[in-house]
C-alpha cells in the first residue's frame, strides 16, 4: 500500500462525485424526453391545423349540384339578356330612319353642316 494515496486530502466523499454523475445524467435524460415531448406535441399540432386548412379550402372550393345549376340559370340569363339589349338596340336603330333604308350622307352635305357648325 502505498501512503501516499490515503494522505491526499479530499474534498468531497467518495460516493458523492458518483451521485452527482449519476444525477446529471438523469437530469440530462429527462430534458431530453421533455423537448421530444414538446417538439412532437408542436409538430402534430401544426400537421393538424395545416391538413385542416387544406381540407377546407378544398370544401369550400366545390360547388354542389344546386349551386352549380344556380350559376348556369345565371349565367344563361345574363346571355339572353344581352342578345335581347343587342337586338333591341338594333331595332330601335333601324325604326329611326322611315323607310328602315341605312343613313347615307354624301360630301356635300357634310361640308354644309360643317359650315354651319362654324357658322353658328
Amino acid at each position: 500500500m502505498d501512503f501516499q494515496e490515503y494522505s491526499k486530502p479530499m474534498l468531497t466523499e467518495p460516493g458523492i462525485k458518483y451521485f452527482l454523475s449519476e444525477t446529471l445524467k438523469q437530469c440530462n435524460i429527462n430534458k431530453n424526453k421533455y423537448y421530444n415531448l414538446v417538439i412532437n406535441t408542436s409538430l402534430f399540432l401544426l400537421f393538424i391545423f395545416i391538413l385542416g386548412i387544406i381540407l377546407l379550402i378544398k370544401y369550400k372550393g366545390k360547388l354542389s349540384e344546386s349551386e352549380k345549376q344556380q350559376k348556369n340559370l345565371e349565367k344563361q340569363q345574363y346571355v339572353l339578356k344581352k342578345i335581347k339589349n343587342f337586338q333591341e338596340a338594333k331595332q330601335r336603330a333601324q325604326q329611326e330612319l322611315i323607310t328602315g333604308l341605312p343613313h347615307w350622307e354624301n360630301e356635300y352635305s357634310t361640308v354644309m353642316n360643317n359650315k354651319i357648325n362654324y357658322n353658328s
